[in-house]
């Protein structure tokens, strides 16, 4: 191995092997031409990641909630539709019976309506299965989109009856005079009838609280029910969404149900 002066530095091996001799030459770069320092990485400091997450927050909280109520729209108008639909179902039935479907539904053997109901009549009684057995006029009957899914004890073992829970609150007046010695001295019901005709059905609106209370501990004002929804005082304002016989989408103004 040569030695040269410091600069540029060739070394050569000879290498013997098998009689034939071969030689490898290297350059060698000089040590004080290396650039010594250590390459450096860029990156964000910590007051540039805190701007960036301060911005997705400020951004997230504008979105956030006109998103909510952008789904709570959405909410309604399918109610409405979905109320329409029914209404429809109600008028084609009344052309074939002469008389709007009862509001009650028997699965089981078990009923909403009658010696074995799980929920007292007439509040609590649903837009009813014959809207669609045995005589089609609705192919299925909608939920209640502000229903909520939570349900009695008494019937949390029972599929069918669970479906039913779901649906709108349906009053068919005449059926309930019937039914009922003592419905024409309830003042809310005889109200309600002079509002909305033959029948009424309602959703629990955006508030999901078909009674209207200020909080949901408060207590329950009968009344109070009969209040229509009014997305101008709010998207998640008090109120239910109705169906009428008599009056369209809005059930009405009476000093009882303020």
């Amino acid at each position: 191995m040569e030695r040269g002066p410091i600069g540029v530095k060739a070394l050569v091996f000879s290498l013997q092997g098998d009689g034939a001799s071969r030689f490898t030459s290297a350059l060698l770069i000089p040590p004080e031409t290396i650039d010594m320092k250590r390459t450096s990485h860029t990156g964000f400091t910590l007051i540039e990641l805190l701007i960036v997450v301060a911005i997705i927050a400020i951004l997230a909280a504008i979105a956030v909630p006109n998103f909510l109520e952008a789904q709570t729209r959405s909410k309604v108008s399918r109610a409405r539709a979905d109320m329409r639909t029914i209404a429809t179902g109600l008028e084609a039935y009344y052309i074939d019976y002469n008389k709007y479907p009862a509001p009650h539904d028997k699965h089981n053997q078990r009923s909403w309506f009658g010696a074995a109901a799980v929920a007292e009549p007439p509040f609590h009684s649903r837009v009813s299965s014959l809207l669609t057995t045995p005589v089609s006029y609705l192919t299925s009957l909608p939920d209640d989109p502000f229903r909520s899914t939570s349900i009695p004890t008494a019937i949390e073992n029972d599929p069918n009856l669970r479906l039913v829970k779901r649906r709108q609150i349906y009053f068919n007046f005449p059926f309930f005079r019937a039914a009922f010695t003592n419905f024409n001295s309830i003042q809310t019901f005889v109200t309600a009838e002079r509002l909305a005709g033959s029948w009424f059905f309602y959703s629990v609106g955006p508030d999901s609280d078909e009674f209207n209370r200020v909080n949901i501990g408060d207590p329950i004002v009968a009344a109070k029910t009969y209040i229509d929804y009014d997305a101008t005082n709010g998207t998640l304002s008090r109120g239910n969404l109705f169906r009428t016989q008599k009056s369209g989408e809005r059930l009405g103004v009476d000093p009882l149900f303020q």
